[in-house]
């Protein structure tokens, strides 16, 4: 029985380390520069939620009769992780962490402004580093054509813009997932699911109209950050054809 305790938890554990949190699947490497600014963890409440549903329902696990129950476990933590990370986790440590409407409202704002600024650096970096690897890859082009690189270093450079694409595919999506629970926050604070006001009703309506505007804004610069991300994509892509090119 304790073994099989065991294997749970660390089922548990092992689905949230590797389906909750990113990692890249590229053998390159990720430029630095792009991980400035970046949130302590991509969707930090998405993923202390699936901790605790995957830890949950991979204990639940120990009283399936099933001959492999290992397996059954890992189907189980699974399922958890997802459960969990649609509970309103958000909400429920913003009602423990404020206990009024307006510091609640503020607190949100706050929140969202950061995700804004954290979103805005990516972009901007992942457009410089656009930049600096076309003017490298006509570097290494250049060099192939008159001997001193071969197409080895060129295929490096594509391993290390896939990192780098599969990185900001990973944060973009993890803005879009952070995004959709303000916006469930926001509306349950709205629908009176948080705390009472410590003023009146006006106060709270203003600080209310203030999160509107910058979940509103935190939604334009994701949208623009797709955009660069698109961007940074084709290039990867037209890397490739080149690298797929040479030799033949």
């Amino acid at each position: 029985m304790i073994k099989s305790s065991l294997v749970c938890i660390a089922v548990a554990i092992s689905v949230f380390t590797t389906g909750c949190a990113s990692s890249s699947s590229s053998s390159g490497s990720v430029n630095p520069n792009l991980k400035k600014d970046e949130p302590q963890f991509f969707s930090k409440s998405g993923g202390s939620a699936c901790l605790i549903g995957a830890t949950i329902a991979g204990l639940a696990c120990l009283g399936i009769k099933d001959d492999n129950k290992a397996s059954a476990c890992l189907i189980a933590a699974t399922a958890g992780c997802a459960a969990g990370m649609t509970a309103n986790y958000m909400l429920d440590k913003t009602r423990a962490d404020y206990h009024n409407l307006e510091d609640q409202l503020d607190a949100s704002k706050k929140q969202v402004q950061d995700s804004i600024n954290s979103t805005k650096t990516l972009k901007a970096t992942s457009e410089q580093t656009l930049e600096e690897d076309r003017a490298e890859i006509e570097k290494l082009k250049a060099q192939i054509k008159n001997g001193t690189a071969s197409k080895d270093a060129l295929e490096r450079k594509l391993a290390d813009m896939q990192a780098n694409l599969d990185y900001m595919k990973k944060r973009l999506d993890s803005d879009k997932s952070t995004l959709a629970e303000y916006k469930s926050l926001r509306d349950s604070l709205n629908n009176g699911e948080g705390g009472k006001p410590a003023l009146n009703n006006m106060d709270a309506q203003r600080k209310s109209e203030e999160l509107d505007a910058k979940i509103d804004e935190l939604e334009r610069n994701i949208a623009q950050l797709d955009s660069s991300i698109v961007a940074y994509a084709s290039q990867t892509s037209m890397l490739k054809n080149d690298v797929g090119q040479i030799g033949i």
